[in-house]
């Protein structure tokens, strides 16, 4: 297919959001309508003379023609190249998250498994977001929060640019449908932002907080407190290590993004926010994330072992069991304490040598592990470990 008919193909495919949206953005302003509801006219402020004829409707026969035109026109008045403007026109109803590994080859590439790794974080990174923009916590597990996965099936990858090795994230959001009355009104929403905004600047206020609280760590060695009080500013463990794992891959990381045309930010902000990490942050970021991971209670955790140890002081109905279980894919010991009914299962199970089972919340404290809220409890049939 030849660059004209590629160009002439997308163009078809920009809905008029978007057209109007890049218009509004770029200095245009709406003159009129003409012929009833036909068309709209866009006159250019920086020279009034310069006039761009948008369809009304996108069912017309010739609206991707119409479309191709003004792209056109815009390219010749930007002085881009056509195709560039076209990808622009597409774009605006997406907020773009660009994320740029620095460490590239001289011909912008990485190697396979470099790029495959990349990718993998990215995604990583967003979910992060997506976790913090529901509900801020210092670590998440992954798939057990069903809004953000639900939120990353409608995230697509955009085309790749040159500049290095850079992964371009397309994260639709709903048009805004408060009116912008005059030209140099600034647009304010008056209802909650949806969900997907949301997540973008969930990440932009995660990427500066943590970037933040290591400059504070790499300045005067302060503690894990500077990240743990950004939480709610979208820090968390899985955010810190993907970035860890970005910025070794690439040698460095710049994560920027660009809000969607048909949904101007709410408040005055830069068009374009920039974040950016170097290689020595990354052990920080490591560390951040291992402390943050251990300090998050898991909610709804299953365990599996053997009952080790028993404790129950005199005259007290309640009990403490010591389980050996896998946590993290290491063997390790976690307290528990059990009401009367389930510690009688529970000695029963180590009289008998045989495997529990049971769910809880987990959580460390200092080098131990402890259980609360101990439920589902079930004896096994396995013989336990000594």
């Amino acid at each position: 297919m030849s660059t004209q008919a590629t160009e002439a193909a997308l163009a078809g495919n920009i809905g008029l959001r978007s057209v109007h949206a890049y218009l509004r953005a770029n200095g245009w302003y709406r003159e009129e309508s003409i012929g009833g509801d036909t068309a709209d006219i866009y006159v250019w402020a920086e020279d009034e003379r310069e006039a761009a004829i948008v369809p009304a409707f996108e069912h017309y026969g010739d609206y991707g023609t119409r479309i191709y035109q003004i792209a056109e026109q815009l390219a010749r008045l930007e002085g881009r190249r056509m195709l560039a403007v076209l990808v622009d026109l597409a774009l605006a109803e997406s907020d773009l998250i660009r994320v740029r590994l620095p460490n590239a080859d001289d011909d912008n590439a990485v190697s396979i498994s470099d790029g495959a790794a990349a990718l993998a974080e990215a995604k990583r990174l967003l979910l992060a977001a997506a976790c913090s923009a529901d509900r801020p916590q210092r670590m998440y597990r992954a798939g057990r929060n069903k809004r953000a996965t639900d939120y990353l099936r409608k995230v697509r990858l955009g085309q790749t640019e040159p500049g290095s090795f850079v992964i371009n994230i397309l994260s639709p959001v709903p048009p805004s449908l408060q009116k912008k009355l005059f030209r140099e009104e600034p647009v304010k929403d008056l209802y909650e932002e949806p969900f997907e905004r949301r997540v973008a600047r969930k990440l932009v206020s995660g990427l500066r907080a943590s970037r933040t609280a290591t400059d504070r760590v790499n300045r005067d060695a302060a503690g894990i407190g500077e990240f743990e009080e950004r939480v709610n500013d979208g820090v968390s463990a899985n955010l810190c290590r993907s970035v860890a794992r970005l910025t070794e891959v690439g040698g460095g990381l710049e994560v920027s993004v660009s809000w969607a045309m048909t949904r101007p930010f709410s408040t005055a902000a830069p068009e374009r926010l920039v974040v950016s990490f170097r290689p020595p942050d990354a052990p920080v970021l490591d560390e951040a994330a291992r402390v943050l991971a251990d300090r998050q209670e898991r909610t709804d955790e299953e365990i599996q072992g053997y009952v080790s140890g028993l404790a129950r002081g005199k005259g007290e109905s309640h009990g403490i069991a010591t389980i050996r279980a896998f946590v993290d894919g290491r063997m390790t010991s976690v307290k528990v304490v059990f009401d009367p009914s389930d510690y009688r299962e529970i000695t029963r199970a180590h009289r008998d040598r045989l495997s529990v089972s049971l769910e809880g919340d987990l959580r460390r404290e200092g080098q131990r592990w402890r259980l609360r809220n101990p439920r589902q409890v079930t004896i096994l049939r396995e013989k336990g470990g000594a």
